[in-house]
């Protein structure tokens, strides 16, 4: 009995040792330039960091730079630059080149680090659209007698390459059973970036305005913008351009000229309970110099819960040259509900 029991201890141990010394042996290596020997696996290269987990301390970000050898037990997923992409085990075969195993489809290949673009990356997640919807409304009755709605949209849908947004708002209101204001405004656009930050555009506005002795005024050309800032926080653009205008009245003779387009988007996170975002429009004419018109659309957002938040926006309008008994300046003040999606 002491002989069996001793035996089972032995082969027990052995299997242990065995099963720790595999561990060790398929785990994957990285060697530093400072001499620095880490294990562990390697989950991904993106942005010319590799990211080893270990189970003394995580998950730990490398630079590749530091990297003196790699060697992977685990297939790994290799995307070049070009575009192509490689699996298999990884080994350092020289300083700055890599070498992927064998597979049924091609012999070892070897490439250099400079032309990979990520190891493993996380799959990619389908673009989609993000945007709101907004509502506001009034209503007043005895002494005074008025009733408003404004119903108005955005969205957007962003890839590595492009951006497509578009716009809509609808206002209406009455004064004593009198119609006070009515107006429709719709914007499409296309971005395509050149570079993460630089992009060109081609975008259309369309805006009608009883008030403003507009059947319809439309607007359409290219340009370029730069995005300074986009993230949860804040975002940034400039835009300038140039637009073709078509401005049809209801009762004063019709225009037709060529416009510079500049334009800024802001957007930014003051509080988590508060944000604000600005988009000014200013359309220089190219034809008659001093004059122009001007849209800004500034709002203040304060979140509610459940995707809901309350918004106050204000719309200032301004045309330098109206029609007769036009006033320059517009402005309209809305506050209502915002859901985003």
């Amino acid at each position: 009995m002491f002989r069996k029991g001793l035996f089972l201890l032995t082969w027990s141990l052995a299997l242990a040792i065995l099963l720790v010394s595999t561990g060790q042996l398929l785990a994957d290596e990285i060697l530093l330039e400072n001499g620095d020997r880490l294990t562990g696996t390697v989950v991904k290269v993106e942005g010319g960091k590799l990211t080893l987990k270990t189970e003394y301390a995580g998950e730990i970000q490398i630079p590749v730079e530091k990297i003196k050898k790699l060697v992977t037990e685990n297939p790994a997923e290799v995307h070049l630059s070009s575009g192509e992409v490689i699996k298999g085990k990884l080994k350092t075969v020289e300083e700055g080149r890599l070498a992927v195993e064998t597979s049924p489809d091609r012999e070892t290949t070897t490439i250099d680090w400079k032309k990979v673009a990520a190891i493993n990356p996380p799959p990619k997640i389908p673009p989609q659209w993000k945007g709101n919807v907004n509502i506001g409304a009034s209503s007043q009755t005895g002494n005074t007698d008025r009733k408003s709605a404004s119903v108005g949209a955005e969205a957007a849908r962003k890839t590595d390459d492009d951006r497509f947004s578009l716009r809509f708002l609808y206002n209406y209101a009455e004064d004593k059973g009198d119609l006070s204001a009515r107006n429709t405004y719709g914007a499409l656009k296309y971005d395509y970036f050149f570079t993460q930050k630089f992009y060109g555009y081609l975008g259309v506005e369309l805006l009608n305005d009883k008030f403003q002795d507009l059947n319809l005024r439309a607007t359409a050309g290219p340009g370029v913008g730069y995005q300074v800032w986009d993230d949860s926080v804040k975002s940034l653009q400039f835009e300038a351009g140039v637009s073709y205008v078509w401005e049809d009245h209801i009762d004063t003779k019709d225009k037709n000229s060529a416009a510079a387009r500049l334009g800024a988007d802001f957007r930014y996170q003051i509080f988590k309970f508060l944000s604000f975002t600005d988009r000014l429009l200013v359309y220089p004419n190219l034809e008659h110099g001093g004059e122009y018109t001007l849209r800004n659309e500034a709002a203040l957002i304060s979140p509610l819960g459940s995707g809901w938040a309350l918004r106050l926006a204000n719309i200032w309008e301004r045309n330098s040259d109206p029609a007769p008994g036009i006033k320059i300046d517009d402005f309209t003040w809305i506050l209502g509900l915002q859901y985003s999606f």
